[in-house]
Order: structure tokens, then sequence, then C-alpha cells
């Protein structure tokens, strides 16, 4: 069973798996053109292929956005460039691409584990990830997310380790640009790696990363006439689709003022967003009750979802396995499970697989932390019950 051990069949293996389930889950979804319905990246690119620039995802007219950052829509473009727009053929390249992506974590999740723990926890979290379907399903979803978990685990690899030299330093600020060019969240990563880097480190670092990211800021400030320091602007219009009158459930894209309706073109999207946020917060403030009942409803979604039985266990474990973590792993994993969800909570958890999947790799872990010790131990203590009985 020494193939179990190598990292690449664990990566081919994913790949496989994953491959294998795009077409039962696409069936599952409806039709294969139903994944670009309603997909907020791949009407943006739409938008891209047609001249019309980066414009929003919720109207075919060309209305410039901020709605989200520029990277997965832009190889999403590249892709309708060259497959075509909305094409049966576009969507499974970028599902292909999507599973290589997601498959790979697992291999720099190994290496994470050879590095913070061992090799044995490290193939436990590895073969999990590759294998266990509510991971891979994310993976084929039209989503950053893929990337977003890909991202964290190589920071997970390379920053602790990283020789500290001002060009080393740079680059690891450029390579946080391009993940704030992805998913802007993933800037915590920054302050959950206060025992790899000081602060020299960190400051050149973050210098670099603005840099990488300024000509975005300047865009956005261009089309909309709005400095938004978090990359996008959407945060009012999700803040509503989870918190807002007349609403059922967790979230609603529609009842009350929808995205979709005629009003956004009218106002343009930052002022409709802002309008939305009006209306979140004056909610909230009439039904703080059932704002913080839904709050904590989508705190178990987030960390549950799909199957809570599953989870409700990996989670035990994972509590388990973080007292056995090094002290600069363990700030990092409290760092980003404690910021990193408290957006979901307040605002919608429409998606709690997708919105995890850049923690995810931390969680399996520590899950697989006491397994490992659990098998590491079970040859002593046989020996020792053989040693006893004689």
């Amino acid at each position: 069973m020494r193939w179990l051990r190598r990292p690449l069949v664990i990566v081919l293996v994913g790949i496989a798996f994953r491959i294998v389930l795009i077409s039962p889950v696409l069936n599952w979804l409806g039709t294969p053109a139903y994944p670009f319905a309603g997909n907020e990246p791949s009407h943006i690119a739409a938008h891209l292929v047609r001249g019309e620039g980066f414009s929003s995802p919720f109207t075919d007219l060309p209305v410039p956005t901020a709605q989200q950052p520029p990277l997965y829509p832009f190889f999403m473009a590249a892709v309708f460039e060259g497959f075509g727009t909305f094409s049966k053929t576009s969507l499974f390249v970028i599902l292909a691409v999507n599973c290589f992506a997601g498959a790979l974590s697992a291999f720099f999740i190994y290496r994470a584990g050879l590095i913070h723990f061992s090799s044995l926890t490290g193939l436990l979290a590895a073969w999990t990830w590759s294998i266990f379907t509510p991971v891979a399903i994310t993976d084929l979803t039209l989503s950053s997310y893929p990337f977003a978990a890909l991202a964290v685990v190589l920071w997970l690899n390379f920053v602790p380790t990283l020789i500290p030299t001002i060009r080393n330093w740079i680059l690891l600020g450029l390579a946080l640009g391009v993940m704030l060019l992805l998913n802007p969240m993933l800037g915590l990563v920054v302050p959950a790696s206060l025992l790899w880097l000081n602060k020299k480190q960190t400051t050149i670092t973050l210098l670099a990363a603005f840099l990488c990211v300024l000509p975005w800021y300047v865009r956005n400030y261009r089309v909309t006439g709005r400095l938004y320091p978090a990359l996008r602007d959407n945060f009012g219009l999700e803040l509503y689709i989870g918190n807002h009158a007349g609403m059922s459930g967790l979230y609603d894209y529609q009842t009350g003022e929808s995205p979709y309706g005629s009003e956004l073109p009218k106002l343009g999207e930052p002022r409709f967003f802002e309008a939305r946020e009006k209306d979140a917060l004056a909610y909230i403030r009439s039904a703080p009750v059932d704002f913080m009942v839904r709050s904590m409803k989508r705190c178990a979604e987030f960390w549950t979802s799909p199957w809570p039985v599953a989870y409700a266990a990996i989670l035990v474990l994972a509590i388990c396995g973080f007292r056995m973590v090094p002290p600069a792993f363990a700030v990092f994993t409290v760092t980003l499970f404690v910021a990193y969800p408290l957006v979901f909570y307040i605002t919608q958890c429409s998606w709690p697989t997708a919105y995890r999947h850049p923690v995810e790799p931390m969680i399996l872990l520590l899950a697989a932390q006491p397994i490992s010790k659990l098998l590491r131990n079970r040859p002593r203590l046989g020996s020792r019950n053989i040693k006893m009985s004689a």
C-alpha cells in the first residue's frame, strides 16, 4: 500500500474523482448551461468579451461594477474568448481548471502537514481533501474558491520557511496582491501570520501588495466615484440579501429590491448598493432579535453544511487537534477561524461549502492530528500488551 503515501497519487485521484463528478453534478443541477444562470463572475466575463468593460453581473446593460475583484472574471473571459461565451465547452474547460486547482491543494495540504505536524497527519488530511464529496463538489462550482483555498495552503507552505531577504518579502507582497485580486478576504493571512512575519517583513509585504492592487483602486474610483478599501462594493447588497423586511429563511435575493430588477441600471451600482445597505440597517435596528437568531443560524450553516453530523465530528476532532499544534500555526488558525466567517454571519450564507473552502484545509489538518496520534500509538500499545502477557 505504499502508493497511498505518494502525494502525486493523492492529486491524481483527486483530479479523477472531481472529473467523474462533473456529469452527475451538472445533471443534479438541471442542465449543463444552468451553472451560468445567476453566476456573477461569468456574467461579468460576458460583458468583457462583448467589449463592455467590467460591468454589472445583474443586468445585460453595460453598468460599471466593483461587485467583485477582477481576477476570476478575467480568467472566465479568456475562456469565453477561446471557447465561446456560456458554451458547454467553456463550462467544461473552466470546471477542469477548477478541478486541477482543487486537487492540487491536496499536495500542499500534505506538505503543510509535513511542515507543521507529521507526514501521517498530512496524508490523512490530503486524502480527505482529495475524496471528500462536499470538498470535491465545491471545486466544481464556477467560483474562485478553489483557487482561494489553494492560495491559503500555499501560504502555509512557504511563509513559515521563507528566507528573510527583502527580495523574498517583495515577492511575497506581489503574491499577496494577486490573492487580494482573487478574494480580498485572503488579506487576513497577514495578521494571521503574526508569529512568522516581523514588523519589517509585514511592512514590505503590504507595500508590495498595495502597489499590485493600486490599479484596481484607481479603476474603481474612476468608474464609481468611490474608494473601496476592500476592493469591492457589494457589502451593502449582501447585508440586504440576508436582512430585509418580508424575507423568509436566512437569505432572499428576490423579495424587496432585487438587484435583478430595473432600479440598479437607473441608479447605478454604488447608489443602489448604498440604498440597500440603508434598508438592511433599518431592518436590523427594527428587528434585532431576528437578526441575532439569523446570524446564529448562519454561523451553524457556515460550519456544518451540507452534512451536519459529519462536519460536527470533524469539528470535534479539529478542536481536539488544536491542543497539539505549534503556537504559530495556532495563531494562524484562530485568526482565520474567528475573523474570516464574521461577514457571512451578519450578511448571508447561501453557499456555505464555497465560503468555508479557504479555511477548510486547516480544519482537516487539525482533525487529522488526533487520528494520526492514535494510529502512531497503536503499535506501542500492542507491544506493551505482549510484554505484559509474557
